[in-house]
């Protein structure tokens, strides 16, 4: 028997469209600034076969619709190397002025001290997919050199130094996609993010690859954390790998609150489905966000997604595993 007045009132889908604006569900939106990159990832799930950028005309006008579609935050992303746009600092300047947060991940390969203040000075969180403790870690994940290697880990310190001389508190970390190959270099990457200076390195599984990493998580924890750095983990990811149903959900309903815009200016529900056409909600260059949102084919896409086309443990997952509770018929719901 649910009692509960704030379950039973998720059931008004409806009223609550109308109470919210009806198409204002958007939350979050990560932004393909560009299809180029530096780097040579073997899993790569960029687009780099075709290299092409947003225009500072288009990124304008989706940033000014997002804004009046009461949208929160953007995260440039890729696609590409968002750090290789060449209007990527005015990019950055011109979300903050309409009041958005924003958060950049990049590979850190391409970052300077211009790039790095403006980071520091417009964004909440800059978060670098470094994937390796080693020369030879990252050769197996990034397809690069050692020397590309210690740029990086150079532009890790520098990025540091400038965050500590600045005084603000931009989240600052690193990401490493953790499987099979990755696993060995798990703790020496824990050990760079800190001796370059960072808040945190964190750990993700790679898609479609549920090594277990428990006990060098642990490891980690014990041997670097304190409190100026901290060992985390996509947690929600890794306690589902022994589940029996990875994906107890009939529906992704978190396209309604998150998407992705490619750079050549579409609107898909996600990062693992930019450029399927199967999934492409609409075309920004033809439609503002209103229009998309509140078209026939989000409907659509939303009714034939078919998750076989999916990785277990996506950016949307835990979304969906709440919002399907809400899905669900519950008695008495009549009465709040």
């Amino acid at each position: 028997m649910e009692f509960r007045g704030s379950k039973k009132i998720m059931k008004y889908h409806h009223k609550l469209g109308y109470f919210f604006n009806k198409h204002k569900t958007l939350v979050s939106v990560e932004l393909d600034l560009t299809n180029v990159c530096d780097n040579n990832c073997p899993k790569c799930t960029g687009k780099r076969e075709n290299p092409v950028s947003l225009t500072m005309e288009q990124l304008k006008k989706f940033i000014d619709e997002f804004v009046e579609a009461d949208g929160k935050s953007i995260i440039l992303a890729g696609g590409g190397e968002p750090l290789l746009h060449p209007d990527f600092i005015g990019i950055l300047y011109y979300i903050k002025s309409k009041g958005l947060r924003v958060g950049v991940y990049s590979n850190g390969l391409s970052l300077n001290e211009e790039k790095a203040k403006a980071i520091i000075d417009c964004c909440s969180f800059f978060r670098i997919s470094l994937d390796a403790g080693s020369p030879e870690g990252y050769k197996k994940t990034h397809g690069m050199s050692k020397e590309a290697f210690e740029k990086v880990m150079g532009n890790m310190r520098m990025f540091s130094r400038l965050k500590k001389e600045s005084g603000k508190d931009v989240s600052y970390g690193a990401s490493f996609l953790t499987g099979e190959i990755t696993k060995p270099d798990i703790l020496n990457f824990f050990k760079l993010c800190k001796e370059c200076g960072l808040d945190y390195g964190q750990l993700k599984p790679f898609l479609y690859d549920e090594t277990d990493v428990s006990e060098e998580l642990q490891k980690g924890k014990e041997l670097y954390e304190d409190e100026n750095f901290k060992v985390v983990s996509s947690y929600h990811k890794y306690q589902y790998f022994k589940d029996e149903d990875k994906r107890p959900y009939t529906k992704c309903w978190g396209l309604f609150f998150n998407a992705v815009v490619t750079a050549d200016f579409k609107f898909y529900p996600c990062a693992n489905q930019r450029q399927n056409p199967k999934y492409c909600i609409g075309d920004l260059n033809k439609n503002s966000i209103k229009e998309i949102m509140n078209s026939s084919r989000i409907i659509e896409v939303f009714n034939s997604i078919d998750f076989k086309d999916c990785p277990y443990f996506c950016r949307n997952d835990d979304l969906n595993r709440e919002l399907e509770y809400h899905s669900k018929a519950i008695k008495h719901e009549e009465f709040l």
